[in-house]
């Protein structure tokens, strides 16, 4: 379960990377869905995260 945590946390930063990006404007709204807003991103990046730390800490009770 350590990669799998190491794959969803960088994920999850890869996810809160674009969020910033989003919601500085960075990127042009028009190039995303407009479903793809910056909330979207962070609360995706919070799952990712939390889901990476419960992942790790589980995988000391196998």
């Amino acid at each position: 379960m350590g990669i799998t945590a190491a794959i969803l946390g960088g994920i999850g930063g890869l996810s809160a990377v674009m969020g910033i990006i989003t919601a500085l404007g960075v990127i042009d709204p028009s190039m995303l869905s407009p479903e793809l807003t910056w909330g979207f991103w962070f609360s995706l990046s919070a799952i990712l995260l939390l889901s990476s730390i419960a992942l790790a800490l589980g995988r000391n009770y196998e």
